[in-house]
Order: structure tokens, then C-alpha cells, then sequence
């Protein structure tokens, strides 16, 4: 059963926007590109704000989309883990950074927090947390890939033409 074609376009926009933001990130990071990089960073990770919150509603109001009998209850344990930690580490990700903005000199951010508190040795945690999550969120992200790969490759089954943008996938 696919998916509908909102959670498909939900879906990949999430990926293209955190592929975007990874992007704009290390340009800042490694000082590729100047400040341009970080306020595309600022504004991306506000639209992904909405957008995770958008996924929690659809994922409330609507349940957590087509279920693939054909697969294992440790296959179905292990994808709904996978899952809930992406919707956490992206919950935490974006707060995180938000805060770490809020304190900067020139924040692009819309409704900042305290800078005071944004600029507070808490607030330092919480930068050194949107850091850290980075590496966290990379290794959720990686096994929600290879359980792709496995679904393809060895699987041969229908679970990710059920989310790609075509129906033929």
C-alpha cells in the first residue's frame, strides 16, 4: 500500500531540507562560504521546525501510514525505533539550534529566545548539544538508509516504491 501523496512530498522535503541544512552547515563550519551559509542555515532549520511539526500532527491525527505484512515483527520493531528516534533527534536537533541562534550577534531568527539566556553557560550546552546531535542524528539517518538499501537490494519488496515520488519507484 503506498503512502499518500502528501507524506511522500512531506517526506522528501524533510530529506532534501536536512540535506540542505547539512550542507549549509560544514560551508559555515569549514568557512567555504561566509555568512550567507549560516543564514540559509537559520531559515532551513525554522522551516524545519514547521515541517517536523507538521509530521507529528500528520502522524497523530492520521496514524503512521501503510503497514507491509510481509515483514517481520523485528524488522517492524526495528523501523518503528528507527523512527520514533528520527522524529526525537530532529525534535531535538532544530530546539537546539534554535536556541544556539538566538544568541548570535546577527540571528535571522524569527521570534529568538532570551539572548541572554541563549548566550548563558546553559545556553552553551545547548550549542554544544546541536553539535553533538549532528553525529547522533547521522547514525539514525544511516540505518533508516540501509533498511532502504535492504528493502531494494535484498528484499526486493515494495516498501520504498511505497514512498518514492513515481509509482513505478
Amino acid at each position: 500500500m503506498r503512502y499518500s501523496i502528501g507524506l511522500i512530498v512531506l517526506h522528501w522535503t524533510t530529506a532534501a531540507l536536512m540535506l540542505a541544512l547539512a550542507t549549509s552547515g560544514l560551508l559555515y563550519s569549514y568557512k567555504i562560504v561566509g555568512t550567507n551559509a549560516l543564514i540559509f542555515h537559520q531559515w532551513g532549520g525554522q522551516l524545519l521546525l514547521v515541517v517536523v511539526f507538521m509530521w507529528i500532527g500528520v502522524r497523530l491525527a492520521f496514524g503512521v501510514g501503510p503497514r507491509n505484512s510481509d515483514h517481520v515483527w523485528w524488522e517492524k520493531m526495528l523501523a518503528a525505533l528507527v523512527k520514533i528516534s528520527l522524529y526525537a533527534l530532529l525534535i531535538a536537533y532544530v530546539i537546539t539550534g534554535y536556541v544556539t541562534a538566538s544568541g548570535l550577534r546577527n540571528s535571522e531568527i524569527l521570534f529568538p529566545i532570551n539572548v541572554a539566556f541563549a548566550r548563558s553557560d546553559l545556553g552553551d550546552l545547548f550549542m554544544e548539544a546541536h553539535f553533538a546531535l549532528k553525529w547522533v542524528l547521522l547514525v539514525v539517518l544511516g540505518l533508516h538508509v540501509l533498511g532502504t538499501i535492504k528493502h531494494i537490494l535484498i528484499d526486493r519488496d515494495n516498501t520504498f516504491r511505497n514512498i518514492w515520488i513515481t509509482k513505478k519507484g
